[in-house]
Parts: structure tokens; C-alpha cells; sequence
């Protein structure tokens, strides 16, 4: 039994969408690969893609990845480094700046509660 139009339409639409959120993907881990290394982040990278790959190709009626999804998936993740990525990825640098600064920011806190706690524990030495 064939797949109707809309099915196919479906599917090819959904292949689109996968390489696409590749692509968000992979702006997402940059500013982590740029920091801490490139082999973790590539790995993962390439596990998700192989990952999203296999689930497609289970959904298809046959359980085998045509070429049509393939192609899709290449032209939405190359279509998203095209149009949004551009607009997104400062904002996504950015993100992760300030993400990056919140335990700097933390660590004062507990340096001068530190202190105040090891002040505190010598004068009550001194009562004694």
C-alpha cells in the first residue's frame, strides 16, 4: 500500500524540521566547543544527528531513510545556518557569556560569608 501525498508531505516536512533543529543544535554547543574543546561536543553532535537519523528512518513505513529525507534534512540544516542562524547566534554567544560569568558572581558571596564564618569561630574561641 502506497503512502498518500499528504503522508510523504508530512514526512519530507519533518525531515526538514530535524536538520533545521540540527542546525539550532549546533549553534547551541558552539560557544561550549569554543571554551572547553571540540571532541566532547563533536561527539555529541554527531550522536544526536545519527540519533534523529535513525528515528526517521524507523518511521518510514519500510524503516529505510530515503533519499528525499536525506536531502531535506541537509537543505533545513543548511537553510538554517543560512537565514536564522545568523540572527541567532550572538544572542546565543551572549547567553552563554552571561551564563559563564554567574559563578564568578557567586563565589564573592561565599568568600566574605567564609571569612565571616571563620571570624565569627575565633572570636567564640576566644570567649572559651
Amino acid at each position: 500500500m502506497a503512502l498518500s501525498i499528504r503522508a510523504q508531505a508530512l514526512s519530507l516536512l519533518l525531515a526538514f524540521a530535524v536538520g533545521a533543529g540540527l542546525g539550532l543544535l549546533y549553534d547551541l554547543l558552539r560557544p561550549l566547543r569554543r571554551r572547553c574543546g571540540d571532541t566532547l561536543w563533536d561527539l555529541l553532535f554527531c550522536f544526536a544527528a545519527a540519533a534523529l537519523a535513525f528515528l526517521l528512518a524507523m518511521r518510514a513505513g519500510s524503516g529505510v531513510l530515503g533519499t528525499g529525507e536525506l536531502a531535506l534534512s541537509l537543505l533545513g540544516l543548511l537553510a538554517y545556518f543560512r537565514l536564522p542562524g545568523p540572527v541567532l547566534l550572538p544572542g546565543i554567544e551572549k547567553a552563554a557569556e552571561k551564563i559563564e560569568t554567574i559563578p564568578k558572581r557567586l563565589k564573592f558571596p561565599q568568600k566574605k560569608t567564609a571569612s565571616i564564618q571563620k571570624n565569627s569561630f575565633k572570636n567564640d574561641e576566644d570567649d572559651v
